[in-house]
């Protein structure tokens, strides 16, 4: 399980300290933050703000100001075009993204590998590892390195923990770590379900599972808390909870990680895009009651139909949005489906003639209408035929025909029904069993409601 975690988290140990729930976390994961990484391509300190490019080719601009927390650099000043970053922000009255945290810093000459701790020298700043291959590593700490994981300093690392390693190499051979997460990987319990009783003078807490199973939880000063609380006092009654505990020789569950919080409010909506705005993470919605809703994306969002991320967005398309409301009344959008109607909905077409030739190989017949206009008519495996016949094998040079379908992207007519049979006075003289199925001459379906498109 510790390798699933540190795996990931190594690839930019400045970004992962953040968003993988320990440097936040440590403060308390608030949900009604914008949270984006991406890489910095405009930086003006003057203005206080700069952009990055998020992998989906969303743009964000952020501004800073003194309440900007950052780590990996001192301030703004230090941010260069091209580094990777992670920014945890906050939407103004003023309709902008004020940057809460900040973490950036350059990973190209970053290497990282991952292991088993094999020795700690702390008065010597260094530890060593073992990786999965056999190999033994050494690695020297300084004032610089950041820590993640179950320790936050090289007194807290122990032989035997799990740990990834972000690193560089100096001239003289030394490995100098940049990033350090480590921790063991007890045997845990999880369980979620409804907070039923708060406790946080005892540390202890009940929550019901979905099953009406009631468990008892208690906490100590190594729990974290992510969600909507930052510690067991801020739990309430009512709460969605998620836990990670694991159990003592006594039976006492303590909890390792718990995750609580209310429950955001489901919105389903669906209408046409009439405003994108990419640098802001936005667009806007109007749905068929003539409303208007705005909805926010995040790193998080999920794209689909004719767009894969909110630059493929544009004005007019249709949309169908499923997303919740944030604690400050934000239309958080977690599915987008989007495409242009007009490949949505096929231009219908309609029309009733005899049929000129058909082509068995190619999947065509052509009719020819009372105009004498010729239209070249293609099927596949979801045409229905109705009428005299049961299949495209049935028709016939001759017969009165009609169909129903549309005119594709490439204007190719395909039918989706098709009715067809010899009037009566050409009929040949073959006598059908079980009596006679009406023609298309009888059919309502086929009013003409052509032109002729070239074929």
């Amino acid at each position: 399980m510790f390798k699933k975690v540190v795996v990931p988290l190594i690839a930019a140990i400045l970004l992962a300290v953040t968003f993988s729930g320990t440097a936040l976390a440590a403060e308390g994961d608030h949900p009604e933050l914008l949270k984006a990484r991406g890489e910095v391509i405009a930086v003006d300190p003057a203005a206080g703000k700069f952009r990055i490019e998020k992998s989906d080719g969303t743009v964000l601009t952020f501004f800073v100001n003194e309440e900007s927390a950052f780590r990996g650099l001192e301030s703004l000043d230090e941010m260069q075009v091209g580094w990777k970053a992670g920014v945890a922000a906050r939407e103004g009255e003023d309709g902008k993204l004020w940057a809460v945290m900040v973490i950036a810093g350059d990973t190209s000459d970053v290497n990282n590998v991952r292991g088993k701790v094999i020795d700690v020298n702390i008065p010597a700043g260094k530890f060593s590892i073992e990786t999965p291959d056999g190999a033994e590593m050494r690695f020297f700490v300084d004032e610089k390195t950041r820590y993640g994981g179950q320790i936050s300093s090289l007194e807290e690392l122990e032989v035997g923990m799990g740990t990834g390693v972000a690193y560089t190499e100096h001239s003289e051979g030394k490995l100098i770590t940049v990033g350090l997460i480590a921790g063991s990987a007890p045997d845990l319990i999880k369980a979620n379900g409804e907070v039923t009783a708060v406790d946080a003078t005892r540390g202890k807490f009940e929550i019901v599972t979905e099953d009406g199973t009631r468990k008892r939880f208690f906490v100590d000063e190594k729990t974290r808390y992510q969600g909507q609380l930052s510690n067991l006092e801020d739990m309430q009654v009512g709460w969605q909870a998620g836990v990670a505990v694991k159990e003592g020789e006594d039976g006492t569950l303590t909890v390792v990680l718990v995750i609580a919080g209310i429950r955001p409010e489901t919105v389903r909506a669906q209408g046409t895009i009439v405003g994108v705005d990419t640098a802001a993470g936005k667009f806007r919605l109007e749905k068929e009651d003539g409303s208007v809703l705005p909805f926010f994306v995040d790193e998080k969002t999920n794209y689909q139909g004719q767009v894969e991320g909110i630059r493929d967005l544009e004005e007019g398309m249709r949309a169908g949005v499923g997303g919740y409301e944030n604690q400050d009344g934000q239309l958080i959008a977690r599915v987008v489906a989007a495409g242009d109607p007009q490949n949505e909905r096929p231009e219908p077409i309609k029309a009733q003639g005899i049929i000129k030739t058909v082509s068995p190989g190619a999947g065509k017949f052509q009719l020819e209408k009372s105009d004498g206009s010729i239209l070249t008519v293609f099927v596949d495996s979801q045409t229905g035929y109705r009428g005299q016949v049961d299949s495209f094998n049935d028709l016939e040079k001759g017969m009165r025909a009609g169909f129903a379908g549309y005119i594709n992207e490439d204007g190719v007519i395909i039918a989706r029904l098709v009715p067809a049979g010899h009037p009566q006075a050409d009929r040949p003289d073959v006598e059908r069993r079980g009596g006679e199925r009406p023609t298309p001459e009888a059919d309502s379906l086929l009013d003409d409601r052509t032109k002729t498109p070239s074929s």
